[in-house]
């Protein structure tokens, strides 16, 4: 995958509708999200169906998988693990795990994606009204290590990042345990700055489009996006494309905007 990736979210009823679409953007996208309702309508044949379609360009199984991790016997075998084996030769070459289950759950996750050849990428934070509840809640570095070390896991954490709330602890545990990516709301810059504070990691960001709640133009959206995440990143677009009369010619569109929008910040006076 190159820099500054565009990530078809193909978050379509049927097996069909998804097809239908990355067959006509497919040469002009460099990736595709599966969501989990397509996956379940569709079954996990439909992944090497878009592998066909793609190459050996990404293919995000989207998940969210925020289930047990349980360690016995000297192997990984909680219910994560067994989903992410499950996925084995099925075609994703990615698939995005919740981080507020905790250390364990993170851990067994990246062990089993590394038996599998998939890789991780982690949910430090939510975008939609009332997550930050949760998200936002305050912890320190102290107890995110206490915590830690409770389960019998002791991963070195980065020691000079100051940790203020859930999803800094996330995005923590995630550098801990060495996972491949995050995803970071594009519709909150604040947060994604906060994700580069933290981690050099890609990040992968939807909210493009009909999502931003900050009034901003698409243009103005993958500008900023591009100033913040840096090259190690990827847009997810959803209904931008797939819900356009001609998704070919709106993929296209958009992939001029991103373009000109990392041609900017190249030529900024930082560049």
């Amino acid at each position: 995958m190159g820099n500054y990736s565009i990530i078809l979210a193909a978050d379509l009823p049927t097996a069909d509708d998804v097809l239908s679409v990355v067959k006509r953007v497919a040469t002009k996208i460099e990736g595709v999200k599966v969501a989990l309702a397509t996956f379940v309508e569709s079954g996990v044949a439909i992944l090497g169906r878009i592998r066909d379609l793609v190459g050996d360009k990404p293919v995000v199984l989207d998940l969210k998988i925020a289930d047990i991790g349980f360690f016995s016997e000297a192997k990984w075998d909680g219910t994560n693990a067994k989903i992410i084996r499950s996925l084995a030769g099925s075609g994703a070459t990615h698939v995005t795990v919740h981080g507020f289950p905790g250390p364990t759950s993170i851990a067994e996750a990246v062990h089993a994606a590394r038996e599998t050849s998939i890789e991780v990428l982690l949910l430090p934070l939510m975008s939609h009204a009332g997550a930050s509840l949760f998200f936002s809640r305050p912890l320190e570095n102290s107890q995110l290590i206490e915590a830690t070390a409770q389960t019998g896991l002791h991963p070195t954490f980065p020691n000079n990042i100051q940790c203020n709330n859930v999803t800094d602890g996330i995005l923590l545990l995630g550098e801990a345990f060495g996972v491949w990516g995050y995803i970071g709301p594009a519709t909150e810059p604040s947060e994604l700055r906060q994700y580069r504070n933290i981690t050099r990691r890609p990040i992968w960001c939807p909210g493009f489009g009909r999502q931003d709640r900050l009034g901003r133009s698409l243009e103005e959206q993958f500008k900023q996006w591009a100033e913040i995440v840096g090259p190690a990143s990827a847009a997810i677009v959803g209904s931008a494309i797939f819900k356009a009369k001609d998704p070919a010619a709106a993929t296209s569109e958009i992939v001029d905007i991103r373009n000109r929008a990392v041609a900017s910040v190249a030529s900024g006076p930082h560049s």
